[in-house]
């Protein structure tokens, strides 16, 4: 009895420590992974900074000019009196990144005029290393930059601004002063500006809102929204980019090529609307005064308004003057559809 009661503990026995070894080589499998991981992580990435503060005078705005060939550049409202400087490179597996790379950097002072640019260096290639700049300025300072490729955020400070870029996206806010922002292949979105504000873009979106001084607006290809703008004009030079206008206050000059055309308002002055084989849209208050001249070559002018004595049938043009007449309202489109609401 004895010898068979044993016989049943030792394979229990070796169950038990075939358990227990298997949960301590799953910890240590786990353990090592995670270790491994954590060398792979450190020697797949190299990080240096550079940070410096300089001082200016508050009597006068400062005029800063900033060159990069590449990296994400943010200009913004810090401090009073002082220029923050602080750059951040981040090199992957196999870029070369040390704590001389931000040598190439030059700043140079004269007074409450700064300039800084970063000169390639062939020690470092330009592949496999992420840079992001920070700057943070007073608020009176005007801005002119130049980057090939990155991003740029400037806000809060007085202006004027001067954004150009190769390749990348632009953001400028509250502004005081006017914008110019241009771009070969990127989206500019510029919102609270207290002055005129002129944006283009190669290939790319267009986002601008609370313009009271207006905005001139130009994309090769992509879309184009205006909210809340004063004068404004925007075009769209090719492909099926579209043009969306809330809230213009003056006048408006749009036209698309193959996209549609949408503008919902009370005309407080004179627009004119052209497409080339998109559609045209027009939303206008139901008490509004206005005279419309409405023209398409081969498609229809349909009317969706209780004030405009419609047509017997949707026919090519439609002039009228609506609730005893007003601003002018042009709208022509050669193969597309005018829609007036």
């Amino acid at each position: 009895m004895a010898t068979t009661l044993r016989r049943q503990r030792l394979p229990l026995h070796a169950a038990r420590c075939r358990a227990r070894f298997a949960r301590r080589l799953a910890w240590f499998t786990v353990v090592s992974i995670a270790s491994v991981a954590c060398i792979q992580n450190s020697l797949a990435q190299v990080t240096t900074e550079i940070r410096r503060t300089l001082t200016v005078t508050s009597t006068e705005p400062l005029a800063l000019d900033v060159e990069v060939p590449s990296g994400d550049l943010q200009i913004l409202y810090g401090r009073e009196g002082q220029v923050s400087i602080s750059g951040v490179a981040k090199a992957s597996a196999g870029a070369k990144l040390d704590d001389n790379f931000f040598a190439v950097i030059i700043i140079e002072q004269d007074g409450n005029h700064l300039t800084i640019r970063h000169v390639p260096s062939p020690a470092y290639s330009e592949e496999g290393i992420r840079l992001l700049y920070r700057i943070d300025v007073p608020y009176r300072t005007q801005v002119t930059t130049r980057v090939n490729r990155g991003k740029q955020n400037i806000s809060g400070i007085l202006g004027p601004v001067k954004a150009l870029a190769g390749n990348g996206d632009i953001k400028a806010w509250y502004i005081s002063k006017g914008v110019q922002a241009e771009v070969d292949h990127g989206n500019l979105d510029l919102q609270v500006i207290g002055e005129h504000v002129e944006a283009k873009t190669g290939n790319g979106n267009i986002s601008c809102s609370r313009v009271a001084q207006g905005v001139s607006a130009a994309t090769g290809a992509g879309d184009i929204a205006l909210m809340v703008v004063g004068p404004s004009t925007a075009t769209v030079k090719k492909g099926s980019g579209r043009i969306d206008v809330g809230g213009a206050r003056s006048s408006f000059v749009g036209s698309t090529d193959g996209g549609d055309l949408h503008i919902k308002a009370l005309p407080h002055d004179d627009w004119q609307l052209n497409s080339v084989s998109g559609n045209i849209r027009v939303e206008l208050p139901a008490a509004a005064k206005f005279e419309l001249d409405a023209t398409t070559d081969s498609g229809n002018v349909l009317v969706d308004r209780e004030d405009i004595a419609k047509p017997d049938a949707a026919g090519p043009h439609l002039h009228q003057q609506v609730n005893g007449g007003g601003k002018h309202i042009e709208a022509n489109t050669n193969a597309g559809t005018i829609v007036i609401r």
